[in-house]
């Protein structure tokens, strides 16, 4: 059996590779180069964080110790049309977009996985930190068909099922996370124990192709009405002042509103048609309710039986603790999520993903809030 390792560079997807070549698997690796950005000006390019020139060489230098094959696969333009432009939309529509969702459903799970899957390679292995089971379903005696299912990764601080709930049957069926019954101090020992380039490599965080995390900078020069100032309205529509640009505000932020006062203000609200920044109280950020669209169920069958007890809960945000929910069928595209608890700053945009248990049963993405 052929795996195709994604190594990105990192210990994760190093140790990943070796797991399975010391199981016995044929083992390729591949590395993927993605968009970066690119100074119209000075041709200067702001390099991609997952696909970098030290990232490819520690790639590299991974695949050379564990002496398995290592391609080079250029997503970029498939890349900038499938994540990086649906992030610069998102924002430009008011919304607080979560790109690794998307690049882990369109570019992972469809244009790499085919294009490995050329490579006659049976599955794509990653280095995410999750686990999938497969169920037989019996047919005359013999398991003829399977089906999977996501759940937590063992190290619930690492656990990555929150980018993860895009992903289909048909992604689950060909996809392997060999990490995921691993801490992340276990990792880290193996990569030791087995002298690989990257067991001290330090982890990537933010947005891989915003390297310099400046959020704000990115969108003024992609998308520039952003920038334009306009009004502060409190909730109740009175003006309190004027805002530099929506894109430097995030829903839940109280510092650097300029609003002058006793009184504390918090974001509630980006409303980009009117370019209208909306503020309130601390209370006001509290809210019981929401509506998902996009919808996701891993198994079918979730959706269609909306599960709504048994343990049932959801997480809006990465690493935010999951929250006892209960869900009503508003269409069949979107649904009411009610929460025992009051969520404090509830994102459209965002993800919230469901789970029962260990299990991830699927997601979709926040519409609104407060309703």
């Amino acid at each position: 059996m052929k795996i195709a390792v994604l190594v990105s560079g990192g210990v994760d997807s190093s140790v990943a590779a070796a797991v399975l070549k010391k199981q016995g698997y044929e083992v390729i690796g591949v590395f993927m180069k993605l968009w970066a950005e690119k100074s119209p000006r000075t041709d200067l390019v702001r390099e991609n964080v997952c696909c970098s020139l030290e990232a490819a060489t520690a790639a590299r230098a991974v695949s050379e110790k564990l002496k398995i094959p290592f391609y080079v696969l250029n997503l970029e333009e498939e890349f900038k049309k499938a994540v990086v432009d649906y992030y610069i939309r998102e924002y430009e529509e008011g919304r607080t977009p979560n790109p690794c969702v998307i690049c882990n459903r369109d570019i992972k799970g469809e244009v790499l996985l085919k294009k490995v899957l050329a490579l006659k390679a049976d599955y794509l292995a990653t280095g995410h930190y999750a686990r999938v089971a497969g169920k037989c379903k019996m047919q005359n005696a013999k398991c003829k068909i399977k089906e999977y299912y996501l759940y937590r990764a063992k190290d619930k601080t690492k656990d990555q099922t929150y980018f993860l709930w895009m992903l289909k049957q048909k992604h689950l069926s060909q996809m392997l996370f060999p990490i995921g019954d691993y801490l992340k101090s276990e990792v880290r020992r193996m990569a030791k124990k087995w002298q690989l380039p990257t067991a001290t490599r330090k982890e990537s965080q933010g947005i891989c192709f915003i390297p310099d995390r400046d959020i704000c900078g990115f969108l003024r020069r992609h998308a520039g009405k952003l920038s334009q100032p306009g009004p502060i309205v409190g909730s109740h529509g009175h003006q309190l002042g004027l805002h530099a640009g929506l894109i430097n505000y995030t829903i839940g932020q109280r510092e650097r509103l300029g609003i002058g006062g006793s009184q504390a203000y918090y974001v509630l609200e980006l409303k980009s048609k009117t370019n209208t920044l909306v503020v309130g109280e601390a209370s006001e950020l509290y809210e019981r309710k929401l509506i998902a669209g996009d919808l996701n169920w891993i198994n079918p069958l979730a959706g269609s039986q909306q599960p709504a007890a048994n343990g049932l809960g959801a997480m809006i945000r990465y690493r935010h603790p999951i929250e006892s929910c209960q869900l009503e069928a508003v269409s069949g595209r979107q649904m009411k999520v009610v929460f025992q608890r009051p969520q404090r700053a509830i994102t459209p945009g965002q993800s919230i993903v469901f789970y029962q248990g260990e299990k991830v049963l699927g997601g979709g993405v926040i519409q609104k809030g407060g309703i």
